[in-house]
């Protein structure tokens, strides 16, 4: 059983059918990936708030955000959190997973070829895509010219363009690569498992919510899940897989009598297996973005007017063109600004639009600015800071308590002054200042420090890469699976989502997942010829 259709899970189901003859049973908590705001790139602006195909969590008070809640939208239907994202594809940098080399499997050299394994570079003229493989898709000739004004004034500063951006610690900028194909967003649900949804030994069940792993003699004997509006209990008789992302896969276990031996009993829950490390161990990129009004046109153009919009539909509708077929998130970099470790500290964002965000009921709305304008967003590389989920009592259930402990370590704040510095050179640059109408909210060149920290906290947001709640370690003491993901101290449950990164990635995590989650494949399949 594989409880989760996501990045992961989609790749892992594959992996299985194609290379045993063992039955799957795969459930999804949430529909179908064919509503048409999926397919549409720029539709994921429409999946944000959307609670049939997203959870809408919320973080419990940040103390070091002003006392703010953040919003932490996450997939619930097929493809997961890849059908809703902005589809940037960063395997991230090699200094990322020097820490993950556990054991030979896990090596820097592996982790590489996974990721060839799974990756195809198209562009425009590539007609078709192989089975199996991701589109990495190279679609800078699309970007707005606006980006050029950021490369140049990059160039100034000595940093090296990468028109893909690479793997390498050296300071880079470069035009972002996604997860499109001919127009249309290309998830691991689309890639992996559409092609074998009608295997005969393969059953999936949407809609349906797992309530519960039954835990005995070390082992997952069965799954209570609701499956339409009926509850049932499923035994599986390998084993069972979870897929269920950094949030849902702590809390399932919690659930489960599997955690914090403490916390389980102060919610009444039976203790199957000790592991004070489920759900520890949170990270999360968080950032901001720096609005501002430019003399120049920009996407604002053709998404902040009625005009504007009718043409782009239009154009997407004749040829599968113009910004309905792209992501917001068009360039950007990695770059080392004074920072404590000898690997980038800063991930950058250029983005040729920029838009307000109002909170009506609580529920955020995007909308494109009329005027013409553009976004240089940053977060963190390596944030160091760690919260956890947890567990709160809801009615006679529970639901996930998420914490970021966001801005905890001192170490994050270094680096947010390091990027105030940077922004101050940056945006002097004559190539970013000659545009530059004006500042939307705050000006970093005429701010202080203290004044951009406290705008910061007021402001930034997650950038919704959270990872880590289930670290792979060898050791038990430290980590809640092992090199070769099954969870310590049961013989027939598995991990494989965000939540076992050792770490987090310095860009967005969607690559490093598919790629996790296919080295994590040919390992379990591994184990599965040699045992059963």
């Amino acid at each position: 059983m594989i409880v989760g259709a996501g990045s992961a899970g989609c790749i892992v189901t594959n992996q299985i059918i194609n290379n045993t003859n063992y039955k799957i049973l795969l459930i999804e908590a949430g529909p179908s990936d064919n509503n048409p705001v999926i397919q549409v790139p720029l539709g994921y602006g429409m999946t944000f708030y959307n609670k049939k195909m997203n959870w809408n969590f919320y973080s419990i008070n940040q103390k070091n955000l002003h006392n703010r809640e953040i919003y932490y939208p996450r997939g619930k239907v097929l493809g997961g959190s890849g059908s809703i994202n902005a589809m940037i594809y960063s395997r991230g940098l090699r200094s990322d997973f020097e820490n993950w080399d556990l054991s030979a499997k896990w090596s820097w050299e592996n982790i590489k070829t996974a990721y060839d394994q799974i990756e195809f570079a198209v562009n425009e003229n590539t007609k078709r895509l192989p089975s199996n493989k991701i589109p990495v898709n190279d679609i800078s000739k699309k970007h707005h010219p606006i980006l050029n004004n950021f490369f140049d004034a990059s160039k100034d500063l000595n940093f090296t363009f990468n028109k893909n951006l690479k793997s390498s610690i050296e300071n880079q900028v470069g035009n972002y690569n996604v997860n499109i194909f001919k127009g249309f967003r290309t998830s691991s649900s689309k890639v992996f498992l559409k092609p074998i949804r009608n295997h005969p030994n393969l059953t999936i069940f949407t809609k349906t919510e797992v309530l519960k792993l039954n835990y005995e003699n070390k082992k997952i004997v069965s799954l209570n899940i609701k499956h339409k509006n009926k509850k049932i209990s499923v035994r599986p008789k390998i084993g069972t897989i979870l897929s269920t992302g950094s949030i849902m896969t702590p809390y399932l276990l919690l659930k489960s009598g599997i955690g914090q031996a403490e916390d389980l009993k102060d919610h009444n829950i039976p203790v199957n297996l000790h592991n004070p490390n489920v759900g520890k161990n949170f990270q999360d990129h968080l950032g901001l973005d720096y609005l501002y009004k430019t003399f120049v046109p920009t996407l604002n153009k053709d998404l902040g007017t009625w005009g504007g919009r009718i043409k782009s539909v239009l154009k997407y509708l004749y040829n599968r063109s113009g910004p309905l077929a792209l992501s917001l998130n068009q360039g950007g970099g990695y770059i080392n600004w004074n920072s404590l470790d000898p690997f980038p500290n800063i991930q950058l964002y250029f983005n040729p639009l920029t838009y307000s965000v109002s909170y009506k009921n609580r529920r955020p709305l995007l909308n494109t600015d009329k005027f013409n304008g553009f976004i240089i967003g940053f977060n963190p590389c390596r944030p160091k800071s760690l919260g956890e989920v947890k567990l709160q009592s809801y009615q006679d259930d529970y639901l996930p308590t998420i914490d970021p402990n966001y801005l905890s370590d001192q170490r994050d704040i270094h680096d947010l002054y390091a990027t105030f510095d940077f922004m101050r050179k940056f945006s002097s640059n004559k190539n970013i200042s000659d545009i530059i109408k004006s500042p939307v909210s705050i000006d970093p060149i005429k701010a202080t420090d203290d004044e951009l920290l406290d705008h910061f906290k007021s402001n930034a947001t997650t950038i919704y890469h959270p990872c880590g709640t289930c670290r792979m370690s060898k050791d038990i003491a430290k980590g809640v699976v092992s090199d070769k993901l099954k969870v310590h101290g049961l013989d027939n449950l598995w991990i494989v989502d965000a939540s076992i990164m050792p770490n987090i990635t310095s860009g967005n995590i969607n690559a490093p997942v598919m790629m996790l989650s296919y080295l994590s494949s040919k390992i379990i399949l591994e184990e599965l010829k040699q045992s059963y």
